[in-house]
């Protein structure tokens, strides 16, 4: 089966979080076994103190001097005993922490390689802040698991059970007193885990809606000091963090009353045994030092019960991180490879949209019995108003979306066949709304091909136009040019992507038309670099401006998802249609200016 395709995980958070300990087995495994050494280490000390040092060494009829030696052996035992312990308390939390930092760089490594599986139109419906947050705050989280949980459940289980052996063979009687309450704690534990999770839940929601307007903000600053709205965008996260706190507040509110109530009822177990074992020890039936051994014991008895409670805690918050986790890795891409999809042979640059319908989900059609072909080599114009669905069909080319009907085919090929990779690979965009990577000129260029050398990325940026104004930048081709190129004007950065679509050297070409919000001189050396990035491949431009299309092989009239106009630009202007109406009122528009 596809993996895109796979049905989604039926296993609980749980399950599969601990599925990603099974490559550790052998770190694993050094975790558990040294919590259960230092859980059935810690049950001498107690003997030692009970029946050795009290029954023995304090209330003993032996000499003296036998008694004072008894008790020397006793804290050298001791002693021994704390050293093996701290040493095995390093190696368990040296080991466990780095288990933990090793499962968040495997589930940020899975979280975030299914991201790039993922369709458009996945991160085209959800905020980045938002998915930003699973894929840094939630894996966080998710330690607390490894570093608290995981092995303790475990080693805490052995060490009840080695406690309630050594208690039923010294008191019977006073070991079945010390187990009344735990039943109870189990079942409150459980009855606090179904109400915590949710409000654990809410609480990531509300952090990632956080996290997400944070972004959002702070990239749209700009316009944020333009309308002097400071005070308007504090006040929303204001009104945010403050709901966040609320959640918070509710689930403190929950764990604090819970835990107080797991310590009253170890307390009342805890006054149970003093009862009952002061008066065994009254009648003769049970020893000081046993009965000083159960009070020690009494305490970790409950401990790991208690343990499992505050456990239980991490592990609630930690299961609400993962679930929203595995949302992310459970998603199926819209767009996904067919199983037998083969690689795009090389392409000649023959495009057709074979009655073509289309629409986003959930919403209506927007292209509808679309019929283009172009021949290698031809310049397609797609003109129209706003709506009309025009970047709906060169989205398609790329299969950045699938058609409802109709096929889509390139050399006769229909995309859904290929591989997107092999496909995408051979097609080039140059988007009116730019974007660049924080990092270099040079970086930014070479992502068009990443083996390419020195020489070809100034040769590309050559040809684009741009080698000039990179020469005359602080630090030429390694100067940063910050988030989304923000140090650069707007003609620039169109000549940095078209640099970089150069070097890619695609066969077909998608341009959004890059020259809309540029001066007049940064328009002709953008143009130039078009004409050569053009230049033998079949191209598809998204006019805003008709006077750019003039010499395009065919210009096609968009309306409402339908094509109205096919022809050249003096066959449209003669049939006095849609396209003649817009060029003629941009030809007044550029009179009056």
């Amino acid at each position: 089966m596809n993996e895109h395709n796979k049905p989604k995980d039926k296993r609980t958070a749980f399950v599969r979080l601990v599925g990603y300990l099974k490559p550790y087995k052998t770190s694993m495994l050094i975790g558990v076994l040294s919590n259960v050494a230092l859980g059935l280490v810690g049950l001498v000390p107690p003997l030692l103190y009970g029946k050795t040092i009290t029954d023995h060494v304090l209330m003993g009829h032996g000499p003296a001097a036998g008694r004072l030696k008894l008790l020397l052996a006793a804290v050298a035992a001791l002693l021994v005993i704390q050293g093996f312990t701290s040493l095995v308390s390093f190696a368990r939390g040296y080991v466990m922490h780095v288990l933990g930092e090793k499962i968040i760089l495997d589930l940020r490594k899975h979280i975030y390689s299914r991201l790039q599986s993922l369709s458009v139109s996945y991160f085209d419906s959800r905020q980045t802040g938002e998915i930003m947050s699973r894929v840094t705050n939630d894996t966080e989280v998710v330690e607390e698991f490894v570093n608290h949980a995981a092995d303790t459940l475990i080693a805490d289980a052995f060490r009840l059970v080695a406690m309630c052996i050594v208690m039923f063979f010294l008191s019977p009687t006073l070991a079945l007193v010390a187990l009344i309450p735990v039943p109870l704690l189990f079942f409150m534990a459980r009855k606090f885990s179904k109400r915590v999770r949710p409000v654990y839940r809410a609480v990531r929601e509300r952090l990632a809606e956080i996290s997400a307007d944070v972004q959002e903000r702070i990239s749209g600053i700009r316009v944020v000091k333009a309308f002097a709205r400071e005070d308007h965008e504090y006040s929303i996260f204001k009104r945010d963090v403050e709901a966040y706190y609320n959640q918070r507040v509710k689930a403190v509110r929950m764990w604090t009353s819970f835990f107080p109530c797991i310590d009253m009822l170890v307390q009342t177990g805890a006054f149970a045994i003093w009862i009952v074992g002061s008066i065994m020890v009254i009648h003769n039936q049970l020893s000081v030092g046993t009965m000083m051994v159960f009070i020690f014991y009494l305490g970790m008895l409950y401990q790991p019960v208690g343990n499992l409670a505050r456990i239980n805690d991490t592990i609630q918050r930690s299961l609400a991180a993962a679930e929203r986790i595995f949302e992310v890795v459970d998603e199926e891409p819209a767009i996904s490879d067919a199983e037998n999809a083969i690689d795009m042979p090389r392409i000649n640059g023959c495009v057709e949209l074979d009655h073509v319908d289309f629409k986003y989900e959930d919403g209506e059609y927007v292209l509808k019995d679309i019929c283009i072909k172009s021949e290698p080599g031809q310049i397609i114009a797609l003109v129209g108003r706003s709506g009309a669905g025009k970047t709906s069909i060169v989205n398609l080319i790329p299969r950045f979306h699938d058609p409802a009907a109709g096929r889509v085919l390139i050399d006769g090929v229909d995309v859904r066949g290929v591989t997107q990779r092999s496909l995408r690979s051979q097609i080039g965009m140059v988007l009116q709304d730019t974007f660049l990577f924080n990092g270099t000129v040079r970086e930014n260029i070479r992502y068009g091909r990443l083996d390419a050398t020195d020489e070809e990325v100034i040769e590309a940026a050559k040809a684009a136009n741009a080698h000039e104004f990179i020469e005359e930048m602080p630090n030429g081709y390694d100067t940063e040019i910050g988030e989304r190129g923000i140090k650069l004007s707007g003609g620039q950065k169109q000549r940095l992507a078209i640099a970089r679509a150069i070097l890619a050297d695609p066969r077909i070409l998608i341009l959004d038309e890059a020259t809309s919000s540029v001066d007049s001189e940064s328009e002709y050396l953008i143009h130039r670099a078009m004409d050569r990035l053009m230049d033998g491949r079949t191209t598809f431009v998204i006019a805003h401006r008709l006077s750019t299309v003039k010499h395009a092989d065919q210009i096609i009239t968009l309306e409402h998802g339908h094509i109205t106009e096919v022809g050249d630009h003096h066959s449209l202007v003669d049939q006095d249609g849609v396209y003649s109406q817009m060029y003629a009122m941009q030809f007044r528009l550029n009179e009056e200016s």
